[in-house]
């Protein structure tokens, strides 16, 4: 069996995938792993990666896991150059037929840091201060990954809903002195995400379906965005920690420079991640929490084994190809290795569509119904696309995917195509359920 034992779950089915395909990582997994690692790893690597972002400031300095004893306190991170308040401001609400103003509270757990990433990641895809989030909130939380979507007094929707509303009720102050490499020094002040946001549900029902960003966050927003993949934020949606340390890794490990790596102490680590590192049971935590987080970022180069944590150089999550020292370098003929579904159906189209090319190119242009290097795209329309047009859905996906722009090679596109076709037959099929 390949791998270190010593490394990250993460880090081992990547070697496993490499050496042996899918069915050794399954065998890994019964031995070293875990359902939830393996199940997260293998969906991760079937999918394209979807470009998500954050703010740098918040992937340093988290929200709280859990809510706080006093939940109208203004919650502050200090960490040396970095500082954060996050303050929850009174907001007019009508209670029996009065106006009323009350704090909601600074918002906690998985439930706000999955919408804020949400949010914000829309505004810098689509470069808008408009952000849409569905016809209703059963859809914008299905958006979110969540399949489930409840509406008893604890159910999933409403505590989406109320974390929403504390999350964007609340002033933000940030400070950076700008002392890491690439780095700029900035301050931002008594800000909104959402200067226009009344609540989520309004007491008649209504939902808001858009939130307008304040200009000054989004003009921040746009200048200090760091890349993540949204297929691991879904992964990872229920465990506050495992997306603390999984953002937090994705803005600090692709910065630095050292081959040697940056140690820092666990109690920096405790500080980034709002916790107290003086208990053992902190560290457990954390090197608990870095198995399924290496198993959706397997290139995140860290040590957690010693006294102190060491950063080593590392790609950043959007990086599709394994690589670095850790793991290994590989090239394009690694996939032949691990034949996964979608690797089974691009060989199967290519032999039936010689035509195809490694060569860079835009996705195509108009009716996919007709021509020679269109019949690729449509196969797949057809086979995974029922019942809906295979057209409708082009025309969706030129409109929507985030990187349509971008020249690519047939396989590539084959593969982004792939991924949307299975997802939009698949929302549309819940959308007509509902």
């Amino acid at each position: 069996m390949s791998g270190d034992t010593s490394k990250p779950i993460g880090h081992q089915y990547a070697l496993a995938m490499l050496d042996g395909g899918e069915d050794r990582v399954r065998s890994l997994a019964k031995t070293a792993g875990t359902q939830l690692t393996m199940d997260a790893f293998l969906r991760v690597q079937d999918e394209e990666p979807v470009p998500a972002f954050l703010h740098s400031a918040l992937c340093a300095m988290s929200l709280p896991t859990k809510r706080p004893k006093d939940e109208t306190q203004p919650i502050l991170r200090e960490d040396g150059k970095y500082a954060l308040a996050i303050n929850p401001r009174p907001v007019l609400q009508t209670v029996d037929g009065k106006p009323v103003l009350r704090s909601l509270g600074v918002p906690y757990g998985a439930y706000p840091r999955v919408a804020l990433i949400y949010l914000l990641s829309q505004a810098v895809t689509k470069r808008s201060r408009d952000v849409y989030l569905g016809r209703n909130f059963t859809e914008w939380m299905r958006r979110l990954g969540y399949q489930t979507v409840s509406y008893g007094p604890r159910g999933t929707a409403n505590r989406m809903r109320e974390q929403v509303d504390r999350l964007l009720a609340c002033e933000w102050q940030i400070r950076w002195d700008g002392t890491e490499a690439g780095d700029n020094a900035f301050a931002v002040r008594d800000v909104k995400i959402s200067n226009e946001y009344a609540g989520s549900l309004e007491k008649n029902g209504a939902f808001a379906r858009e939130i307008r960003m304040s200009e000054a966050f989004y003009s921040h927003l746009i200048e200090h965005a760091v890349p993540l993949n949204e297929i691991a934020i879904r992964e990872l949606k229920g465990t506050p920690t495992a997306l603390d340390l999984y953002t937090y890794l994705a803005y600090r490990l692709p910065r630095i420079t050292s081959n040697k790596g940056q140690t820092i102490s666990w109690d920096q680590l405790a500080r980034h991640l709002g916790n107290s590192a003086d208990s053992k049971r902190f560290r457990q935590t954390v090197r608990e929490t870095m198995q399924l987080v290496s198993a959706v970022y397997p290139n995140a180069n860290v040590d957690l084994s010693g006294r102190k944590v060491v950063l080593h150089p590392s790609p950043a999550p959007l990086e599709r190809k394994l690589v670095g020292p850790h793991l290994r370098l590989v090239g394009a003929a690694a996939p032949e290795k691990a034949p996964r579904s979608s690797v089974a159906l691009e060989r199967k189209i290519r032999r039936e569509t010689p035509q195809l090319t490694e060569e860079l190119r835009a996705f195509p242009e108009g009716s996919l119904s007709f021509g020679t290097r269109e019949a690729a795209f449509r196969k797949i329309g057809l086979e995974k696309g029922q019942p809906w047009s295979v057209d409708t859905m082009a025309d969706a996906f030129r409109a929507g995917f985030p990187g349509i722009a971008k020249l690519r090679t047939d396989t590539e596109w084959l593969r982004v195509w792939e991924a949307f076709v299975v997802s939009y037959a698949k929302r549309r099929s819940q959308d007509g359920a509902d």
